[in-house]
């Protein structure tokens, strides 16, 4: 080989390992750009599927795809989930990967339910629509919807002169998912109540209700038995019954989630039928309680049942000291830890005893 050759192949090779550093240095860029940037620079790659469920309208759930592939081979998707009867746009998946890995995964979502094609123009403003409309019943739509419908680029609605009805024979139709968690369902009943009143919705308990079934009416006796139904199913779902005469397991209690913590109180003082105040107040002391000796609660807890109150009536004697902590704290803007503890620490039975019972006179017509 003469020196002229090798001095070309040296060249080529150096030019072939600069690029390869390059790509491998946008490669670690691109990884370390949030998806939601990924999503972005993905809106202008060439148009690769744009899919529907084919019953979509007629069972009220199914699946909307969209998905551009890059020329390096990778593709985004987006896949919304949408319940065209109250939900709007439920869940949301936003990919960026090899064709063949999302190629199947839309194999997948056609098992279930056998996709069509549909207008990119038609699918934005069928998202948009749908979206307005929950939202107009006081259902926002998942949190990524934002960046998931970011995919649809420079497609423009204007394209679309459809018009799309939504409801279940007239109304918001609310029905539970095979993923609905009993607080997500307690949460969207009562922002239907706010926004369209007991008589403006329906709703069905069990996934797969055919229609002929019975839609519950929303008078008192229904709202009682739905409110059973998902004090039973939060139940079911923790494993925990609460009784605040006695402590919830502090490992168990804490692993559980916020809202169905609030719903395990509210369930127990609904079947007691006893009122209370702020049911996330008396969720917060069992979780104070349940950190130990972290906070002074589990000892004032104990303080108040040697003075002679049941453990019910603890709970909410320092609950009435966390109500009035979070209202100075509102007041200040600004938490005063230290203060709160120490009101914990000065609460005695006999002081809980004369603030009750003054509000009580106070109370009084």
């Amino acid at each position: 080989m003469s020196k002229r050759h090798a001095l070309k192949r040296a060249a080529k090779v150096a030019q072939r390992k600069k690029l390869a550093a390059e790509r491998r240095k946008a490669a670690v860029a691109e990884s370390q750009m949030s998806l939601a940037t990924r999503v972005r620079r993905m809106a202008v790659a060439p148009m690769h599927s744009c899919l529907i469920g084919e019953a979509l309208f007629e069972i009220g759930s199914g699946y909307l795809v969209l998905a551009r592939k890059a020329l390096d081979g990778r593709i985004a998707m987006a896949i919304f989930l949408l319940d065209t009867y109250c939900v709007g746009v439920k869940d949301v998946i936003l990919r960026v990967d090899v064709a063949s890995k999302l190629e199947a995964l839309i194999q997948g979502l056609d098992d279930v339910q056998p996709m069509v094609a549909i207008e990119p123009a038609r699918a934005r403003k069928l998202l948009r629509d749908l979206v307005a409309w929950s939202r107009s019943i006081g259902l926002p739509p998942h949190p990524d919807f934002t960046t998931a419908e970011s995919l649809f680029g420079d497609v423009s609605v204007d394209a679309c002169n459809d018009s799309f009805e939504f409801g279940k024979d007239g109304k918001p139709l609310l029905m539970r998912g095979p993923s609905d968690t009993p607080a997500r369902i307690r949460k969207r009943i009562e922002a239907l109540r706010r926004t369209v009143g007991n008589d403006g919705f329906e709703y069905v308990l069990e996934v797969g209700m055919d229609d002929d079934e019975d839609l519950f009416d929303n008078d008192a006796d229904t709202d009682q038995f739905f409110d059973g139904e998902i004090d039973d199913a939060v139940e079911s779902a923790t494993g925990l019954r609460y009784d605040p005469h006695v402590a919830p397991v502090s490992a168990r209690w804490l692993e559980i989630d916020e809202d169905e913590r609030i719903m395990l109180v509210e369930a127990y003082h609904r079947r007691a039928e006893v009122g209370v105040p702020n049911l996330k107040v008396h969720a917060i002391i069992e979780n104070q309680v349940a950190m130990g000796d972290e906070l002074p609660v589990r000892r004032a807890i104990e303080r108040l049942m040697g003075g002679g109150l049941d453990r019910h009536d603890a709970v909410h004697a320092v609950g009435s000291v966390l109500a009035a902590h979070l209202t100075d704290t509102l007041k200040a803007n600004a938490p005063n830890n230290e203060a709160y503890n120490a009101a914990v620490e000065r609460l005695t039975a006999e002081s809980w005893r004369a603030e009750f019972e003054s509000t009580a006179e106070d109370e009084d017509p």
